[in-house]
């Protein structure tokens, strides 16, 4: 079998539980087709057939179980008619995404924001948004998140996210509670494997940048004192019910930075089986902590490339800068 169904099984009766109460509180058939397709998934389980296709009764990929753990028939047993009509959803999918991506740059109330957003295949599960506030006075958000998995199930998912937050994010709440909200959700409209990191930052004004991680890989910040990680990091979205979330708070200087990721940069690796690491993340963004945040995130990107040296990623890579502008001399 692919995947070991062990931690499968554990998620999918967590998730079970969860179902079962939200069912018999709420009259919705989503929910009970949700909840027939984890007990259908348990029982293959438990009887060894989890993870074999059901036409040519091969294992299946670890990407595509990892994706959507409710799978019975692998790519390779789809009919051409059933290919030809993926393929179109898959590029109907990869305009969508397009379309909701922020601009790749972006400046306001002094913050400076750019991204840069980069798919393994044509459509990608990690999540960029920029929301700019209602009102005057109001914080930017800023958002940056990596839905497990890969492929159409995580664009799905990413696309959830990007609805989701954009409806939560203009509330009157800390964004501790924002999180909460957001796990809530997540928690409950997804499937029973499926979780996000995700990284939220709140841009004020006067510099202030309130800043929560579900789960996301650490932030890294340049400023006065060099280049370090920000710590501090809880659950991912979706894994657990009730979670609480924290916050923290930072005072970004003229000229200072920070710089959001998901792991397929850090986690990238060469021929050699070695991960590029987050030492060698911190090091192309100091030497590059000087550039504009378009040129920084090239020079970011171009260092991954020139130590994989021809090696292919196995992610998808998004990078984020945000930058403190200097006042404006009248």
């Amino acid at each position: 079998m692919s995947v070991a169904p062990v931690a499968v099984r554990e998620r999918l009766r967590a998730r079970r539980t969860q179902l079962a109460s939200l069912t018999a509180s709420r009259q919705d058939d989503r929910l009970g087709d949700l909840l027939r397709q984890v007990d259908s998934a348990l029982a293959a389980i438990d009887v060894g057939s989890w993870g074999i296709c059901e036409v040519c009764h091969e294992p299946m990929s670890r990407e595509r179980l990892e994706a959507d753990p409710f799978i019975r028939v692998c790519f390779e047993c789809l009919t051409g008619d059933q290919r030809r009509s993926l393929e179109r959803d898959l590029e109907a999918a990869a305009r969508v995404q397009r379309a909701l991506l922020p601009a790749r740059s972006a400046v306001h109330d002094g913050w400076e924001v750019a991204h840069h957003w980069e798919p393994l295949g044509i459509v990608s599960g990690d999540h960029v948004d920029v929301v700019r506030p209602a009102r005057d006075g109001e914080p930017l958000h800023l958002l940056l998140g990596d839905v497990a998995g890969k492929g159409v199930a995580a664009s799905l998912l990413q696309t959830h996210l990007h609805a989701m937050f954009r409806a939560l994010a203009p509330a009157e709440v800390s964004l501790c509670e924002l999180l909460g909200r957001a796990n809530t959700l997540f928690n409950e409209a997804t499937a029973a494997a499926s979780y996000a990191t995700l990284t939220v930052l709140r841009l004020y004004a006067d510099g202030r940048a309130e800043l929560a991680n579900a789960g996301h890989p650490r932030p890294l910040l340049a400023d006065a004192r060099g280049v370090r990680p920000v710590e501090g990091a809880d659950v991912p979205l979706g894994l657990l019910a009730g979670a609480v979330f924290s916050a923290r708070e930072l005072t970004l200087a003229p000229g200072e930075t920070l710089l959001l990721y998901t792991d397929g940069w850090t986690e990238a690796a060469n021929v050699n089986d070695e991960e590029y690491g987050i030492g060698r993340a911190a090091a192309a963004f100091r030497r590059a902590s000087h550039l504009s945040l378009p040129d920084l995130l090239a020079a970011c990107r171009a260092d991954l490339e020139a130590f994989l040296a021809g090696a292919p990623r196995g992610d998808d890579l998004s990078l984020v800068a945000v930058r403190r502008r200097a006042p404006s001399v009248h």
